[in-house]
């Protein structure tokens, strides 16, 4: 399958777009700061039959905002969902095609970002945990590809913080899952920024700084070494608040 134009590509998949700009709610936050977003949202975990999320634990996929806001609502969020699911299929089995559908989509909201005056980041992972690294197009990955395009993503998978090191335009937020406490620790002591998911969000965890991670969703803006504190949602599916996940 390929295509030559973006329309063309939407008729050949049923796809109105592959990612969005600004339009979730929290990547509506972004425009009071200045900034537009390009968000990607693929299907978690293994809903699409193919994983995405390597460090996962149960609770956290309990807990996926994939079930959360709209996806909450019956026939909508199937349809989400189903659309999801096709859009991870579609990277996985047919990867050329989603980079330069992609890839263009990029292009296109850069440029209107500039043209409007605004700042422009890309978060490939919004309900997924896939390496920057993975989404290559040719002999280059797509953060080769935007060298002076700030990318940004939260990670369960430890190994994946140096790429913060080998790519000055990639930042990182590691994630707690109620079963690596030492490793947070450990990240924080590094300057690494932690996220965490509160019942009630506090000042101070773990000897550290907590800041307000619901105000916006731009973390690559934070301090170094800081708790980003993320309030517990509700979400479709039901779970104890007192779980590991949620401190």
């Amino acid at each position: 399958m390929e295509f030559t134009t973006i329309a063309m590509a939407k008729k050949l998949t049923g796809f109105t777009y592959l990612g969005s700009v600004s339009k979730t709610v929290k990547h509506k936050k972004s425009i009071l700061y200045g900034e537009m977003t390009y968000s990607l949202y693929l299907s978690p975990a293994r809903t699409s039959g193919y994983e995405v999320c390597p460090g996962r634990t149960k609770e956290c996929t309990l807990l996926c905002l994939n079930e959360s806001g709209m996806n909450t609502m019956n026939l909508k969020g199937e349809m989400i969902n189903n659309s999801r699911i096709g859009k991870t299929k579609l990277f996985m089995e047919n990867k050329p095609f989603f980079m330069r559908w992609m890839i263009e989509e990029i292009m296109n909201a850069r440029l209107k970002a500039k043209n409007l005056g605004y700042k422009f980041s890309v978060r490939l992972n919004n309900t997924s945990d896939i390496s920057p690294e993975d989404f290559i197009y040719g002999n280059k990955n797509i953060l080769q590809i935007f060298p002076n395009t700030q990318f940004y993503d939260y990670t369960k998978v430890k190994e994946r913080i140096g790429l913060m090191t080998k790519y000055r335009n990639y930042d990182l937020t590691y994630s707690y899952t109620g079963y690596n406490i030492n490793e947070c620790k450990r990240m924080l002591k590094n300057n690494i920024k932690v996220a965490v998911v509160f019942n009630k969000v506090p000042p101070v965890f773990l000897g550290h700084q907590v800041i307000d991670g619901d105000k916006n969703d731009l973390r690559y803006r934070d301090l170094k070494g800081v708790v980003i504190g993320l309030k517990f949602k509700r979400v479709r599916n039901k779970i104890q608040t007192n779980s590991r996940f949620v401190v």
